[in-house]
């Protein structure tokens, strides 16, 4: 009697088939886990910026500005100028990018968006403007070169690459300067 090395080709497809029931179960799972992954990294990289831009204005003794804008398609970069600077952002500019399909907004809109974050759950009522923060760091809204009033602010981000309700997140500024980051749960904003 002879005996084969080897593996038949019902084992083979065995395994094979085992191989592609793990991969469909654990790809979705993974695409999910990336993509929540990269929406914190984004939040925290706009959250850094805005506690830069704060630390900065203290430090420099004067007003600086927080701006946000799309460059292309898929890109969402912030930069800090001083309040007055209107011009085009620099190289040489406080900046972070994220590069997810992002969209920032000012309330959430659009199919499966989630519910806007209180006013009672914020503790002030938020402005959606363009953040300035004063020569003690408190945040402002900057405008005919005065910093007028200590303003709380609220930003939503959506990663326009997750379907439905997924993909959202919020940053806030309160009125003492405080910056929170918030996540939709899908059901809830939770930080």
């Amino acid at each position: 009697m002879r005996m084969s090395k080897g593996f038949s080709l019902f084992e083979l497809t065995f395994v094979v088939a085992v191989l592609i029931v793990i991969g469909l179960i654990a790809v979705p799972n993974m695409v999910t886990v990336v993509s929540f992954a990269r929406l914190r990294a984004g939040v925290t990289s706009m959250s850094g910026l805005l506690q830069n831009c704060r630390m900065s204005a203290v430090k420099q003794n004067k007003t600086l500005t927080t701006r946000f804008e799309t460059e292309g398609t898929a890109t969402l970069v912030g930069f800090v100028k001083d309040a007055p600077d209107t011009s085009a952002r620099k190289s040489t500019d406080l900046q972070a990018e994220w590069e997810a399909p992002v969209v920032i907004m000012g309330t959430p809109t659009g199919v499966d968006a989630p519910s806007e974050i209180s006013s009672t759950v914020l503790g002030f009522t938020p402005m959606s403007t363009v953040p300035s923060f004063n020569s003690r760091g408190l945040p402002c809204v900057f405008d005919d070169g005065e910093c007028a009033a200590n303003n709380g602010f609220l930003f939503y981000f959506n990663d326009t690459s997750r379907k439905g309700s997924q993909g959202w997140a919020a940053l806030s500024i309160s009125p003492a300067g405080r910056i929170k980051k918030w996540f939709w749960d899908g059901s809830n904003w939770v930080d």
